[in-house]
């Protein structure tokens, strides 16, 4: 442990509080920071949380990677929060607009502009808070990354005794990860809106559920991470409880882009684009994979097991 670290989980809490305060006063109407930039406000809660969980992980002697590691780790995502966040600042997400035929892009400041082309928006204490909270994790973080404590503080990851390694299934799982992403995030059709001049207008899941957006990328890299640790012998649970947890992450994120389809952000006005149903059977894929893991691990222990006379 170091002061360093400290310093980073004082700016997680500084952000957790942000996330929940307003940021801006736009036209006499007060602006929150959860629905106001939504995908800044998921970088700040990642950031907070990696904070958080790799000082306790510290703190209990069970880091995942070195003492160098987690302090670069805090100190990059703290970054990109603080980056994010003080673009927010200079152009506050207003008077945005959605040009016709856009092919999913979009425009305007609800989503990314120059500085020269945003309005002006009173900046609330909360904003502040936030920014001060994110350049804390970050440098908290780095600090710590180069202090001698850091430099002498080796991985020490939870190693369930039962390993597998990795699994047909578990790559089954990995390809479905990357599939719920690719196709309902990136650029596939997700929705399909009419234009404003006429046509039709079509989005990825990205911009207009960006909250449903950062689960599902954090679930991607959750599920690949977990993986590449059993391929390395190194996963956190033994095989049964392995795959059920991988069946689990897959269910939330079924759950996530299924009601991403049945309540499209657009209203009744969007059409549900074929990427959205290739992203949705991705999802349903991790479970599957996750549950043939468990029971057939299971099948396999009980076949391995000695007979007891």
């Amino acid at each position: 442990m170091t002061l360093w670290l400290g310093l980073a989980v004082v700016g997680a809490a500084l952000q957790l509080y942000a996330i929940t305060s307003d940021f801006y006063v736009f036209e006499g109407e007060t602006n929150d920071a959860w629905y106001g930039i939504p995908h800044a406000s998921d970088l700040m809660l990642l950031s907070a949380l990696v904070a958080v969980v790799l000082f306790a992980l510290t703190v209990i002697g069970r880091n995942p990677i070195g003492g160098r590691g987690v302090g670069l780790f805090v100190g990059i995502v703290g970054s990109l929060a603080t980056l994010q966040l003080g673009y927010r600042m200079i152009v506050p997400p207003f008077d945005g607009f959605v040009p016709p035929n856009s092919d999913i892009i979009g425009s305007g400041c609800l989503f990314y502009c120059l500085p020269s082309q945003a309005v002006d928006a009173q900046l609330l204490p909360g904003i502040w808070i936030g920014f001060i909270g994110c350049l804390a994790v970050a440098a908290g973080g780095f600090l710590h990354a180069f202090s001698g404590t850091a430099r002498n503080t080796r991985a020490n990851p939870w190693i369930a005794r039962s390993q597998t390694g990795m699994t047909p299934w578990l790559g089954l799982a990995v390809l479905g990860a990357i599939g719920q992403f690719v196709f309902g995030y990136t650029f596939f059709t997700f929705y399909i809106t009419p234009g404003d001049a006429g046509g039709e207008t079509y989005w990825s899941g990205w911009l207009p559920s960006p909250h449903t957006s950062s689960i599902i990328l954090g679930l991607t890299v959750a599920v690949a991470a977990l993986a590449w640790y059993a391929s390395r012998g190194k996963a956190p649970l033994g095989p049964m409880a392995f795959g059920g947890l991988i069946a689990g992450l897959g269910l939330l994120s079924t759950y996530r882009i299924f009601f991403s389809i049945i309540e499209p952000p657009f209203g009744d006005g969007a059409n549900i684009g074929f990427a959205a149903y290739l992203s949705l059977l991705s999802a349903i894929l991790i479970i599957v994979a996750g549950i043939i893991h468990a029971i057939t691990q299971r099948a396999t222990a009980r076949t391995s097991a000695p007979n007891v006379i």
